[in-house]
C-alpha cells in the first residue's frame, strides 16, 4: 500500500490553524430565512461560527441523461461525495 501525503488544494480555500487539535463537543447548523450558520463547540468552552451567504440554490437534484434522436431515453440522479485529493508518495 502506498503512503499518502497532504497536498495544497487548488482554487480558493482557507485553513484555521487556531482550531488544530481542538476536540469537538457539538456541531449545530441553522438554515432559516434570517441566516445560515454552522457553529462548532469545543470541549474547552470555546466555539467557532461560520455564517454563510448563498448566491445559488438547486431546486432539484442534478441528473445525468442519455439523449437519442433529441429525446431523453434514460436518466439517473447524480450521486455526490466530498471533495478529496490524494497523491501517492514515491
Amino acid at each position: 500500500m502506498k503512503q499518502q501525503k497532504t497536498v495544497k488544494a487548488r482554487g480558493e480555500g482557507v485553513e484555521y490553524p487556531a482550531l488544530i487539535s481542538k476536540v469537538i463537543q457539538q456541531v449545530r447548523f441553522v438554515n432559516d430565512e434570517d441566516y445560515t450558520a454552522l457553529t462548532i463547540e469545543f470541549d474547552d468552552s470555546t466555539l467557532v461560527s461560520f455564517r454563510f451567504k448563498a448566491s445559488i440554490a438547486f431546486s432539484v437534484d442534478p441528473e445525468l441523461s442519455t439523449v437519442k434522436g433529441g429525446n431523453i431515453v434514460k436518466w439517473r440522479q447524480l450521486k455526490t461525495r466530498p471533495v478529496m485529493r490524494r497523491v501517492a508518495r514515491k
